[in-house]
């Protein structure tokens, strides 16, 4: 007795003379397809519009191999199909499902996102220090001793933060990720090396309101996210919208622990801050917790609300010299580490940005200490 034909996969069809609108199921085998006969014609009706013509090419080149949409009674469903000219004109072959090779192609999509990203992040962040560097080496060449040997050194600190993205961005690139590594990190660290990046050479005053949150990140990637928030308020900051609204006010909202000068850290984060009132900086960026992770705000012109949702997608920008991929890069490090980043009104009638931490870890705040009334003070001290 001869064993039992092996049942294959697919659907085998035959058009007749090759006819692209025909099609004649000869056996069936694959119970994940359902497609329509059409042995005297109309087969191209069921295949969607825009795969129409691919679908046209395909079989008039040989032998056949093309992936499109068939939809009959239903959702469109993905067919492979695979075939070759047979005596007599006809042409054989076989439907499979799609599911692996549209897969494959969304891959090679994702691949592509991520070299496309890849390139925004480094032609983009790597501004940050580029500026700074610049910056100081022009002003070390109007100044003499000490106070020129002060800038160039700075200018060398920004130029080894070059060196050090363009290190991580390449091994990011090898890997294929956005966040490399995470591990629980005191926020307000991460803070005060972003401002040192940013904030500190440009008109502009960090306010820390009351103490910040252990969050599990990827530090380096945290600070590129930063400096990015950082770098947008200052530059889309108006100097006459600075410091708006009632300076005491203002104070007794923030407290006295949370108050900075401009271009120096709250107290705290710096020995011999700089305790003169920040209402004087262009720019003001505000850094505190909420109940569910931290926020980043400035006292800028802010943001319309019908432009939110747009803001995070690249190549958004009002500026006529910015490259619109700051904030796309701030949300894709954001979902990288499995959060959530929106954009509302700071109490400034600024920009505020709010991340949604899950595992946001309280950090102890001392006796008396005051917090944005926009951010609840988180309540003891386990995961979130």
């Amino acid at each position: 007795m001869s064993p039992p034909m092996e049942r294959r996969p697919g659907i085998a069809y035959r058009r007749p003379a090759g006819d692209p609108s025909r099609f004649v199921i000869e056996a069936s085998g694959e119970p994940r397809i359902e497609v329509p006969e059409r042995p005297e014609g109309g087969w191209l009706d069921c295949v969607v519009d825009e795969d129409r013509e691919r679908l046209r090419e395909a079989l008039d080149a040989a032998p056949v191999d093309v992936v499109y949409r068939v939809a009959s009674d239903g959702e469109p469903q993905w067919v492979h199909e695979r075939g070759r000219a047979a005596d007599g004109g006809d042409l054989v072959g076989y439907l499979f499902p799609a599911d692996e090779r549209v897969e494959r192609r969304k891959r090679l999509e994702r691949q592509r996102e991520r070299l496309d990203e890849f390139a925004s992040v480094v032609s983009h962040d790597l501004r940050n220090p580029l500026s700074v560097a610049f910056g100081n080496v022009e002003l070390a060449a109007e100044l003499d001793g000490d106070a020129s040997s002060e800038r160039l050194d700075r200018a060398l600190n920004a130029l080894d933060r070059m060196d050090d993205l363009i290190s991580d961005l390449l091994t990011l690139a090898k890997e294929g990720k956005t966040a490399r590594s995470a591990e629980p990190t005191d926020l307000r660290s991460v803070v005060d090396r972003a401002w040192r990046t940013v904030g500190e050479p440009a008109d502009a005053a960090l306010v820390v309101d009351g103490p910040l949150p252990t969050v599990t990140c990827d530090s380096e990637r945290l600070r590129q996210c930063l400096e990015n928030l950082f770098r947008n308020a200052i530059e889309h900051g108006a100097p006459d919208e600075a410091g708006a609204g009632d300076p005491a006010s203002a104070d007794d909202e923030a407290g006295s622990a949370g108050r900075v000068a401009p271009g120096t850290f709250a107290p705290g984060s710096a020995a011999g801050a700089d305790p003169s009132d920040p209402d004087a900086a262009a720019v003001r960026v505000r850094v505190g917790r909420t109940d569910e992770g931290f926020y980043v705000a400035d006292d800028g012109p802010g943001i319309d609300p019908d432009q939110r949702d747009a803001v995070f997608e690249p190549g958004h920008t009002t500026a006529p010299d910015g490259t619109g991929f700051g904030l796309a890069i701030v949300e894709r490090i954001a979902a990288a580490h499995d959060w959530t980043v929106s954009v509302t009104e700071s109490r400034e009638g600024g920009a505020r940005f709010e991340f949604r931490c899950a595992d946001a870890v309280d950090s102890p705040s001392p006796s008396g200490s005051d917090t944005d009334p926009n951010s609840p003070r988180l309540s003891g001290g386990g995961s979130r």
